[in-house]
């Protein structure tokens, strides 16, 4: 369970009603981080949490997860400030994952996999032209 804040966990109740009003349904995760510009897996962190505590309800379809306020007078119980966060390790992930993600587009785009791969099937073909030439040898022992 995530150390939330009062303010943070009002910042999200806020973000679920705007959003369902706006969208006129329960908002994803991802769009509520796009609302609040920040990443979605600590959206959902958050979320989890308010819901283990009965503020939010997570709920679960077969094409989506949407989340709705269930109570929201239990965020007075939260604490004023908080402790420390796992949220700045979540971004730190996320800004990895999108360096990595970078990294591969720039190897497809640049066509350099394309390369490597057409060198390797020239290679192939050459290998086995060279073996197509060569005379098998005689199993009896007469060359």
């Amino acid at each position: 369970m995530t150390n939330l804040t009062r303010n943070e966990a009002h910042l999200l109740v806020a973000a679920i009603r705007i959003l369902e009003y706006s969208l006129d349904r329960p908002p994803t995760p991802a769009e509520m981080a796009d609302l609040l510009n920040t990443n979605e897996s600590s959206i959902r962190l958050d979320l989890n949490t308010l819901a283990e505590m009965g503020i939010v309800l997570i709920v679960e379809s077969a094409y989506e997860i949407h989340a709705e306020v269930k109570n929201y007078q239990l965020i007075d119980d939260l604490p004023e400030d908080s402790g420390p966060q796992i949220s700045d390790d979540l971004a730190a992930f996320d800004l990895a994952k999108e360096e990595e993600a970078r990294k591969m587009a720039q190897l497809f785009d640049s066509g350099e996999h394309e390369k490597n791969r057409q060198d390797r099937i020239n290679k192939m073909d050459q290998e086995l032209e060279e073996f197509k030439k060569e005379k098998p040898r005689n199993p009896f022992g007469d060359d």
